[in-house]
């Protein structure tokens, strides 16, 4: 209440802003000034004034007092991985977007003022209008409805000849194609009037046009050409069938054990999470890997069957940097 700003180290900063009163003049009612609060996930040096509220409020020292604080840190982060969303009472709600950033939501009412205290809205309704500003505001609808139905009557107007001229070129288009294609086609099944050298004229109809549909039964050595599309038609189902078999084992080796994981990294790109596992791996951590879960991509290190023993697996290898701000998750 007397900090307009408060920086909760490695997560963020939480700031105060002043809201002035409003009207609404759809309920007509005034609605007293307030204060509310906004986020800002960059802000996260300690500046001291959260720890020092823990020094008071629990009576401990201050390097204590900046454990407790990164181990609530690191609970609050990892109830926002697994839930998607925290409620702060009184204050807002933090939630995980898509791209896997804080968004925060603050509390409609706002939070305490002892300044403020005691405003509460009043209704206060709108004053009638004089009866001559009423006849003039109905005389002017009147004109402006009247000049509105000539202007869309003049609109629809053209608008409907636009319309029949645009038919009518369509219409000579089309008859224009539908001559061409009867030319064309009365051109190549007349029949051709050849000579046969001995002064006699022969007809004969040009059914070169026919050939693309009638059978093919061309032989090449003792086969035919329906046996060679038949033989590649049967090679195009096997190569696809071993498609399939290999996706489904890579789909089988993929799947997902239940039990308890360590999260290193999330909401990750394929190239990014793959390039961290290899870097992992060339540092002995031969447990760590890429994980889809929950809609996002992870990486993760070993799987255990309890929280405890993953717990006790992340404590001992704290050491690292990459443990540092990992968590605990349940894979189900």
């Amino acid at each position: 209440m007397d900090n307009d700003c408060v920086i909760v180290p490695g997560f963020g900063g939480f700031m105060a802003h002043y809201v002035s009163a409003v009207y609404d003049q759809a309920d007509g009612t005034f609605l007293p000034p307030k204060r509310t609060v906004g986020f800002n996930p960059k802000l996260t040096i300690n500046d001291s004034l959260l720890t020092q509220s823990y020094v008071e409020a629990y009576d401990i020292s201050y390097p204590d007092a900046c454990k407790r604080i990164e181990e609530e840190v690191r609970e609050l982060k990892g109830h926002l991985e697994n839930e998607g969303f925290y409620e702060l009472t009184d204050i807002g709600v933090l939630r995980v977007n898509s791209e896997g950033h804080y968004e925060f939501s603050p509390c409609e009412a706002g939070i305490l003022t002892p300044s403020l205290y005691g405003l509460g809205a009043f209704e206060m309704g709108a004053l009638a209008p004089a009866v001559k500003e009423t006849q003039e505001g109905e005389a002017s609808a009147s004109a402006v409805a009247v000049l509105t139905a000539t202007q869309n009557a003049d609109i629809e107007e053209a608008a409907s000849e636009e319309r029949d001229k645009r038919d009518a070129r369509l219409i000579a288009l089309w008859r224009n194609v539908a001559v061409a294609c009867i030319a064309l086609i009365v051109f190549l099944l007349l029949p051709t009037r050849l000579s046969n050298g001995q002064g006699v004229i022969e007809s004969r109809v040009n059914t070169d046009l026919l050939q693309p549909v009638l059978p093919q039964q061309k032989m090449f050595g003792e086969k035919t050409v329906g046996e060679t599309v038949k033989r590649a038609n049967v090679k195009a189902l096997i190569q696809k069938a071993k498609q399939d078999s290999a996706v489904k084992a890579t789909r089988t080796a993929q799947a997902v054990e239940a039990g308890y994981t360590i999260v290193l990294a999330s909401h990750v790109s394929r190239v990014n999470a793959e390039a961290y596992v290899q870097k992992l791996h060339q540092r002995g951590l031969d447990s760590a890997k890429v994980l889809m879960l929950r809609g996002s991509r992870k990486v993760v290190y070993g799987r255990y069957p309890s929280a405890h023993e993953a717990q006790k697996v992340r404590n001992q290898l704290a050491s690292h940097e990459e443990f540092a701000q990992g968590w605990v998750m349940e894979v189900k």
